[in-house]
């Protein structure tokens, strides 16, 4: 019988706590609860790789959390498959989001809704600053005082 464990991050009551996910291969029973030593005892090369990930730096992007629709096991979930921001899930291939569930699908719709909004919202206001920096130009252009001695008197 194979078996394998995970460890994810996962808020508890306003912290966040260390998780682990035990699996057994052709089963469809999965326990998943904080982390306890016997845990870190039995899968310690799992446990030593995710205690390595977690101190690694974290991806830039917009946190899932931000997204729509997201909960804290969906947001755990993306995780444990190396998709940690909103960019990432909308970039995320299909057929892997259809293997973790349907809803991942849809929250990837949503993601790339929001990150079109975004790129959309950060054209506007570069040409907002453009257009303010055009007026104020033309307003320091106007407020120079007239050359009357160019009409002869």
């Amino acid at each position: 019988m194979s078996v394998k464990g995970s460890f994810f991050a996962r808020e508890l009551n306003g912290e966040n706590r260390d998780f682990c996910r035990i699996t057994i291969a052709n089963m469809r029973d999965v326990w998943e609860g904080p982390v306890r030593p016997e845990d870190i005892a039995r899968f310690p090369e799992e446990w030593a790789a995710y205690k390595k990930k977690a101190k690694k730096k974290k991806p830039k992007g917009k946190a899932l959390t931000s997204l729509p629709g997201m909960t804290e096991p969906r947001r755990c979930e993306l995780e444990l498959h190396d998709i940690e921001t909103v960019e990432a899930l909308s970039a995320a291939e299909e057929t892997t989001l259809r293997n973790i569930g349907e809803p991942y699908v849809e929250l990837a719709k949503i993601a790339k809704l929001q990150v079109t909004a975004d790129k959309q919202k950060a054209d506007l206001v570069e040409e907002v600053i453009v257009t303010t920096e055009t007026l104020k130009a033309v307003k320091e252009k106007s407020d120079e005082p007239v050359d009357d001695s160019a009409d002869g008197s």
